[in-house]
């Protein structure tokens, strides 16, 4: 049987699409720093751009956090909770504040791990603005991420180079992200078509 899509379903959607985009980007932030250990381990200065992996740990919970508790969400297991209403933010908000922390996150991820041009991060920019229409976002709204996103990847594409020695070449990751990315968008746009 086939529904009309409302703002439950799009909520449901974009707690699917943010746990598989945090999982992408903790992936890739272990995988390199696996990488620096191995290649660094007898260094006393040696780059860890991979400690920052923890700190996806809080980004997963804000922004899924954030997407549990928006109204519409929580509209649906208010059933079980009786009286008690857990909605701490609207949903259309909720998903402008988890967009907007992606590309944050996404922009410090890019920074540390050697700018836009280097990083194995970049490839994320690019899916959010379809993840956005994917998930029914307003045409202002996806007009805005992009040009966040623009202007961060211009501002990052200029990081400055590390000392060569302390260079890694982040294939592995970059090719994981870049693909999962890729798995990501489309598997979104095939579940979000209109039938």
């Amino acid at each position: 049987m086939q529904g009309t899509v409302g703002p439950a379903n799009i909520i449901a959607a974009a707690l699917v699409m943010q746990f598989c985009l945090s999982a992408i980007l903790t992936v890739g932030t272990v995988w390199i720093r696996r990488q620096e250990s191995n290649q660094f381990q007898f260094y006393i200065d040696s780059p860890d751009i991979g400690r920052y992996a923890s700190i996806l740990l809080v980004f997963a919970l804000i922004t899924i956090g954030l997407l549990v508790f928006s109204d519409q969400f929580s509209d649906l297991w208010r059933p079980m909770s009786g009286a008690v209403n857990f909605s701490i933010i609207r949903w259309s908000h909720a998903l402008f504040i988890v967009f907007t922390l992606n590309i944050i996150c996404t922009a410090v991820l890019v920074y540390l791990s050697g700018g836009s041009y280097r990083s194995p991060f970049t490839p994320v920019f690019f899916i959010l603005p379809a993840m956005a229409f994917f998930l029914r976002e307003s045409m202002h709204r996806v007009v805005f991420y992009s040009a966040a996103i623009g202007l961060v990847f211009l501002v990052t594409i200029g990081t400055p180079d590390r000392d060569p020695e302390h260079q890694i070449v982040p294939t592995g990751a970059y090719l994981f992200v870049s693909l999962a990315c890729l798995a990501l968008s489309v598997v979104i746009g095939y579940l979000t078509r209109p039938i």
